[in-house]
């Protein structure tokens, strides 16, 4: 029982006066990373499927690479959004053998301000009746023309929603509505005609499909307002040990292997570069020091440090912390760190999800430490 995103990305654009909404670029990164991100966050979404086209599945795969984003496929669209819609579930079915009350959530990449609170409210609310969207009650006057551009009558907009994405339905639900011979502009159509019933709950403000530069402009305002507004804060960690003496074990440094040098005492693998991060990590997010979480877990035979981090990062991410930065600073004699440094970045990268350039890893000799190393961590954290 799997829930599956789709993300509709395989539009010309044809509205956009030859600019690429995907590829937009909003504080340094693509549009649709902003699309794709509360599907990432959201702990309900298994798997994601972007549904791209023969110009963009290039762009698209070197902005989501496998090796980073392992929940992340692809697939070729159709031409039309129905058809690439119905594309990617059958995709979906194919490759994850669905069943039970297995989910599909389809969203529109030009749904960039989707909220992580919306796919998880359709998801449940699907499961449960089979069919939920996420809407927008119409707040303006609606009229009703006539073939000849002429208004023939006022709509009560009490009776009347926008429509937007995310889209959830539940597989048999799903599969029942695509046995019909007919296409349409959206999923829940598709559903209401197979005979159906859609339930609804509210979009956020201002979760609105772009389909002209000037949506393009205003979503690009308020990202990066949004991107000022966040509260960011520092937290530090720092630890100490010293080599194990007359031992055959190698040192590790931000999950690297350093096999020239001798293992730092410790009941784990001494990892003094991770304990001094993970520490700076709890103390950002309000919990305790590294042994109020560690110990326990060198207690079941978790010696491995980077599972430290791990814990603590998923703590993080549970109370909605966001690392921007890591700065690391080693003190001491041996080994001479900056040989080591881009490993240990690309390690530190590996293990936490964030770019390298977000971190930034330094060194002095300290004559005061012999025979160990010390290390502090600040993290930057929103």
């Amino acid at each position: 029982m799997k829930n599956i995103a789709i993300i509709l990305a395989a539009g010309k654009s044809l509205r956009m006066q030859g600019v690429d909404k995907i590829e937009t670029i909003v504080n340094d990164k693509p549009l649709i990373t902003y699309t794709v991100a509360p599907f990432l966050e959201s702990k309900l979404v298994d798997e994601i499927i972007i549904a791209c086209n023969n110009e963009n599945i290039s762009a698209l795969k070197e902005i989501f690479p496998s090796k980073k984003y392992k929940n992340i496929h692809f697939t070729i669209g159709g031409e039309t959004r129905f058809q690439s819609a119905k594309n990617a579930f059958t995709y979906a079915n194919k490759k994850f053998s669905l069943s039970g009350k297995s989910t599909i959530i389809f969203h529109n990449c030009g749904n960039v301000l989707a909220t992580k609170q919306e796919i998880n409210d359709t998801i449940i609310t699907a499961k449960k009746y089979g069919a939920c969207i996420a809407a927008r009650p119409a707040s303006d006057t609606l009229k009703k023309i006539s073939s000849k551009n002429q208004i023939t009558e006022t709509i009560d907009r009490k009776e009347i929603l926008y429509a937007e994405t995310p889209q959830t339905f539940r597989l048999d639900v799903l599969k029942k509505a695509y046995v019909q011979p007919i296409e349409t502009t959206d999923e829940s159509s598709l559903v209401e005609q197979s005979g159906h019933e859609v339930h609804w709950i509210p979009a956020s403000t201002f979760n609105r499909k772009i389909t002209t530069q000037h949506d393009i402009a205003v979503t690009k305002m308020i990202l990066e307002k949004e991107s000022i507004n966040k509260k960011t804060y520092y937290a530090l960690g720092t630890d100490i040990h010293f080599f194990e003496k007359n031992t055959k074990k190698n040192l590790t440094l931000c999950g690297v292997i350093c096999k020239k040098f001798p293992k730092l005492e410790a009941n784990s693998d001494g990892d003094v570069a991770i304990h001094a991060l993970a520490t700076a990590i709890s103390q950002g997010i309000g919990q305790g020091s590294l042994g109020t979480f560690a110990t326990a877990l060198c207690k079941k035979g978790v010696k491995d440090s980077k599972k430290y981090l791990k814990y603590i990062l998923e703590k993080a991410h549970d109370k909605n912390k966001n690392i921007m930065h890591v700065g690391i600073h080693f003190e001491c004699n041996i080994p001479k760190i900056d040989p080591l440094v881009p490993r240990m970045r690309k390690s530190l990268s590996t293990i936490m999800g964030i770019e390298e350039a977000q971190m930034s890893i330094t060194a002095t000799t300290q004559p005061l430490i012999r025979g160990g190393i010390r290390c502090t961590a600040i993290v930057t954290m929103y």
